[in-house]
């Protein structure tokens, strides 16, 4: 198996074409920022070892990989940004699955399932400039329900 020396770089935008970007060490999904249009994060990727491949499970960083998003240890996860380097959850020997996220695609757009709590998904609110979170689908989701499907792709 090849082993990666360096994180893979991606962006990501909600499907309302919000991008992810830092502000006040949060995730937040937005479009412009006191009227400037924001870049977005480069988020930082690789694979889980550990975890089925098949399932495609990934750990994603900002800030050039020195913090990971994680869902954290409680009874319900919390998304939060830890300050882990990516390259030691990849290389390590743990299989750090609080850090994980299992990308389904679907089309164009990529999903991500906590790897640790099934069912709940990476998503952003309708309104711009709020937090990136967790949240599990309602059967019949409502209009404001969250969004959870991504435009994922590998910076040029």
């Amino acid at each position: 198996k090849m082993v990666l020396s360096g994180a893979l770089c991606f962006r990501m935008k909600d499907s309302a074409l919000k991008v992810l970007y830092l502000h006040d060490n949060q995730l937040l999904a937005g479009g412009m920022h006191a009227g400037k249009v924001i870049k977005g994060e480069e988020i930082s990727v690789v694979p889980n070892r550990w975890l089925d491949a098949r399932l495609c499970p990934v750990i994603l960083g900002v800030q050039g990989g020195s913090r990971c998003l994680s869902c954290g240890t409680g009874n319900e996860p919390t998304l939060k940004l830890e300050p882990v380097n990516i390259m030691e959850l990849y290389l390590g020997t743990q299989e750090s699955k609080h850090f994980t996220f299992y990308r389904q695609e679907l089309g164009l757009t990529s999903s991500f399932e906590s790897a640790a709590y099934p069912g709940w998904f990476l998503c952003t609110a309708q309104e711009a400039d709020q937090p990136v979170k967790l949240s599990q689908i309602p059967k019949d989701s409502p209009w404001d329900a969250p969004i959870t499907d991504f435009y994922f792709q590998q910076c040029d």
